[in-house]
């Protein structure tokens, strides 16, 4: 299994890649608004209690309290973006390390089918998730090159 192996394009199967990306940012997405929702409303909370205890009483701390909570509506926002993108680009990265290993194992069967040729071994990247797979049926081929290779037909 060649860890030389460079891929040069990084999106192979673009609609596998994109589903499982955008599934892993709408995650992201979803993690980030519970937690937004559950800390806003407690600072709300809190909020409310100080209004309750006497702090309405300022026109400037209440106009502070407003402002703190749309300062803080922002951050929740700003995390939530940076989370989702982030999400998002992890998606990619891993979904490549399948989609590549399967990109490749499909051109070495289709290069097995079509040139006949039992010497042709599957090669991925070290990173990629299915290593395991690959090194079963490079085994495979080796048997089977054996038994129905060129070679084997000369010998008899």
């Amino acid at each position: 299994m060649g860890s030389s192996i460079k891929r040069e394009v990084f999106v192979v199967d673009e609609g596998f890649q994109l589903k499982y990306s955008i599934l892993l940012a709408v995650t992201g997405l979803l993690v980030s608004f519970l937690v937004g929702y559950v800390f806003y409303s407690y600072v709300n909370a809190h909020d409310n209690a100080l209004l309750v205890a006497g702090l309405n009483q300022s026109k400037e701390a209440v106009l502070f309290l407003e402002r703190q909570r749309k300062l803080l509506m922002i951050k929740i926002a700003a995390v939530g973006v940076t989370i989702t993108f982030f999400m998002f680009l992890v998606g990619l990265v891993f979904s490549s390390r399948v989609s590549g290993a399967v990109f490749s194992i499909r051109r070495s069967i289709d290069s097995i089918h079509t040139s006949g040729d039992l010497s042709v071994r599957f090669r991925v990247r070290k990173k990629d998730e299915l290593k395991e797979l690959v090194g079963d049926l490079n085994k495979l081929m080796n048997k089977l090159d054996a038994k129905y290779g060129e070679g084997s037909v000369s010998k008899k």
